[in-house]
């Protein structure tokens, strides 16, 4: 949260022209957990052991400009940070092919419903920098600020909100065929 006071009048031209977003600065983290086993069975009762559930988070940050008496938000900047929790299938010599070949498409399934979660959260992130650059001028840049965050706190909840309507409208993937016998 900086104060910019020369920038706008070099930018002007380019604010009459209308502002661009960046994208959503995307920061992806693989966290592996081991699940072992031969058998549907027991590689079921390993995974239900060991799983862990991923997260996503969105953080803002925001520039403005302060003249007399009010102050505008001037650019905004969002990055995603998601931690996707994937299982790692130890190898076995007594597992069947049959059965690997069950595990290699429940794994597919499963990056394909995490991908979900992580596009719901960049676009989480472009509906936060749309919000915050459209909120009208405050009487003090500590009005905006507040108001600022106010905004990407509301829409924060609405990702966790979304993200759980994905996970009871897919089953948490079952239905995508995230579900490992």
């Amino acid at each position: 949260m900086r104060r910019r006071l020369l920038l706008p009048l070099l930018l002007s031209p380019l604010l009459i022209a209308g502002t661009s977003h960046a994208e959503p600065k995307l920061q992806n983290q693989v966290q592996s957990f081991d699940v072992s086993g031969a058998s549907v069975d027991t590689i079921r009762a390993s995974l239900n052991r060991q799983r862990q559930h991923s997260a996503n988070r969105v953080n803002w940050r925001f520039n403005w400009e302060s003249t007399p008496g009010q102050c505008r938000i001037t650019d905004v900047q969002t990055e995603v940070s998601v931690t996707l929790h994937q299982p790692r299938l130890q190898p076995d010599p007594e597992r069947p092919a049959s059965v690997q070949q069950q595990w290699d498409a429940y794994l597919l399934a499963l990056q394909a419903h995490q991908e979900g979660h992580v596009e719901l959260a960049l676009n989480s992130a472009r509906d936060i920098e749309r919000a915050i650059m459209a909120l009208p001028p405050a009487g003090s840049c500590d009005q905006l600020q507040a108001s600022a965050n106010a905004t990407g706190r509301r829409l924060q909840e609405k990702l966790a909100a979304d993200d759980r309507e994905y996970d009871e409208r897919t089953q948490q993937g079952t239905l995508e065929g995230a579900h490992f016998p």
